[in-house]
């Protein structure tokens, strides 16, 4: 099995065919063959070895932990799935990743994909759907009527966030540059802040809840916003990592709290269901070729900090990775 990644930490020109044995099933496995993985930044951020306080890999290590694709076997203890059927999927983040031709997971972290969805569309959604799950409901608990604060709403997991807090019935404001306001507006943003033009007004205790992708200043301004007693869900400031400190948030009683997006079949469920409902789509803006040069090219875009929506890696069927 052909997979892309690294033998040693560093920069895109890292990035190489790696070949890997095929491991055997486990009884509670699928197999599946990669049509299309997502790219996420924690994809060059391990890539740049910015993670090892996290994760303890063994190199050499395939890369990508979004994926979408064909189930070619399954293990004799899996009962939801059978050969055949389309699927999407977040894999183990500690193991093998995505970038890849064919990938064992564990069945309770496979769904089938939504209907009427492509590959690359479908390997978009499981992180992201995935965080914005788990932030937004779990954390959240994200009701009808409360106003919510979603700080970078434009990329790729404040698109899915601001449709699920309208499905959810909340009044949503997010944060985003001036060119991106009609599209995140598109998306159901009912009110906008850009971060690129002074503001005309403020927002002083405004929101019940706000999901933080940026973290420094921006987390710092979400708190001064935030009602007493309100909750902030964060992407940043794990175990080995600090956020800001602020008084305010002291003050204010906010609870915050980290995620980090666990691998979940019935999470995506929940994502397949509203998919198909038409309550959330899925926004694919760049498609590279599951290549060593596609993944050098995808990973640079990314690294920007600009990047709209998702990115994907696309596997024609039956291509030889190279």
């Amino acid at each position: 099995m052909k997979g892309i990644g690294i033998s040693r930490y560093g920069s895109v020109s890292q990035l190489k065919v790696i070949d890997m044995p095929t491991l055997p099933l486990q009884p509670d496995e699928v197999r599946i063959a990669i049509r299309a993985s997502g790219v996420n930044p924690v994809d060059w951020k391990i890539r740049e070895g910015l993670l090892q306080h996290s994760f303890a890999y063994e190199l050499p290590l395939v890369l990508g932990w979004d994926g979408a694709g064909v189930v070619l076997e399954v293990g004799e203890k899996v009962h939801s799935l059978q050969a055949g059927d389309d699927v999407f999927f977040r894999p183990e983040i500690e193991k093998h990743g995505t970038y890849a031709e064919e990938i064992n997971v564990p069945e309770r972290f496979v769904s089938l994909m939504p209907k009427g969805l492509t590959y690359a569309e479908a390997a978009s959604l499981p992180l992201v759907g995935l965080t914005v799950w788990q932030a937004l409901v779990e954390v959240g608990n994200v009701t009808e009527g409360q106003n919510v604060l979603i700080l970078a709403g434009s990329g790729g997991i404040g698109s899915i966030a601001i449709q699920l807090a309208k499905t959810l019935g909340a009044r949503v404001t997010t944060t985003t540059s001036t060119r991106n306001v009609d599209f995140v507006r598109s998306l159901g943003a009912d009110e906008v802040i850009t971060y690129d033009q002074p503001q005309s007004h403020t927002f002083p205790h405004v929101f019940d809840f706000a999901l933080d992708t940026l973290g420094g200043q921006h987390y710092l301004d979400a708190v001064g916003w935030m009602k007493p007693n309100g909750t902030i869900a964060t992407i940043f400031g794990g175990p080995h990592e600090s956020r800001p400190f602020s008084p305010v948030a002291i003050e204010k009683n906010i609870r915050i709290e980290y995620v980090f997006t666990r691998p979940d079949a019935s999470n995506l469920h929940h994502i397949k269901r509203l998919v198909e409902m038409d309550r959330l789509k899925p926004t694919v803006t760049e498609t590279y070729p599951m290549t060593v040069e596609g993944v050098r090219e995808a990973h640079m875009s990314n690294q920007t900090g600009r990047t709209k929506g998702k990115i994907v890696l696309v596997r024609e069927r039956d291509q030889e990775i190279h």
